[in-house]
Formats: structure tokens, sequence, C-alpha cells
């Protein structure tokens, strides 16, 4: 998961004035649809952050890191939660536009968030039963609205995900 100060940093720059900008870069970060981030930094594995201040400040979080893999491209969906979910394994369902899918939350650790929650953020890597199961989920992703997380209260604007997701792979580690 993104490291939390580096998190804050990037809501900051969210925050920042768009007039109208679909997508905001500077030398640390790609911005689209002032939520979706891209950051730039080597050591954070081409993570794209769904990002906001409401869910930071629930702790609810939502990235996909990725790593450049036999000549392609291998993508880690990373979920965050304030407390941790019921057990280290667990099968997760995610709603797409009120479709459900389906994937597997295995625990990664905790990381200390000491911009909001002051707490830590318990970390989930997801697994999905296939590599065509994972396909179909990001190009549904890309042609949703919204995404609902089990276990996450607040859900993810899908405005600007496929530019985001198209973006990525200049960033890959």
């Amino acid at each position: 998961m993104i490291r939390m100060p580096l998190a804050a940093a990037l809501c900051a720059a969210v925050a920042l004035p768009a007039t109208a900008q679909s997508v905001i870069e500077n030398e640390q970060m790609v911005v689209y649809e002032k939520q979706w981030v891209q950051t730039k930094l080597p050591q954070q594995n081409g993570a794209l952050l769904f990002l906001n201040v409401p869910r930071g400040q629930k702790g609810e979080y939502f990235s996909i890191a990725c790593e450049r893999t036999g000549g392609g491209i291998d993508r880690t969906v990373k979920l965050g939660y304030p407390e941790p979910l019921p057990a280290k394994k667990v099968k997760l369902t995610m709603e797409i536009d009120g479709e459900p899918v389906q994937a597997i939350a295995t625990s990664t650790g905790t990381t200390r968030d000491d911009t909001y929650t002051k707490s830590d953020i318990h970390g989930y890597a997801l697994s999905f039963p296939s590599e065509a199961d994972e396909a179909a989920f990001f190009d549904a992703m890309r042609a949703g609205e919204t995404l609902r997380v089990g276990g996450q209260t607040i859900p993810v604007d899908l405005t600007g995900f496929g530019a985001a997701l198209a973006g990525q792979p200049d960033y890959c580690g």
C-alpha cells in the first residue's frame, strides 16, 4: 500500500484548482479527473489510487500497483480498511454499477496513517479466480460509473479510470 505521507501530499494535489482540466501533471504524479492519482515515484510500484478526502478520513483506500513481468504488465488491486477484515484471507464481493464481482482479499499487513485516521490501515491484495476474471473486472471498471467495495462505506467514482489505467504502464516498476 502507498505510504500515508505520500497519500497526504497526493490529496493536497488533488485539491488544487484545476479549471476544468481532466488531467493535471507534475514531476511526482498525474491526476485524472481530480480523483485518480498516478504516482511517478519508482518506489511506489506504479501505484494508481482513487483518492479523495472523505475516503482518507474513513481509512478506506483503493489502489492498483503494477510491475513489468515477461514483457507485460502485472497489476495488483490493493485495498485499505480502518479495521481488519474477519480473517487474513476472505472472499470479498464488490459491485460495479450493481453487478457483483468476486475476489479473494489477502492481508498484506498494516500501514500507519498519521494524516487522517491517526491509526493503522489494514491492507489487502485482491486475487481473482482467473486472469480472464481480472481482465473483466478492469474492463467493467473502464465502462462503469461506480465501484462499491465490500466492507467499505464510500463508493469509488470511476470517472477518469479508463484514462488513468491506460497511462499507468508508463510508471510500472
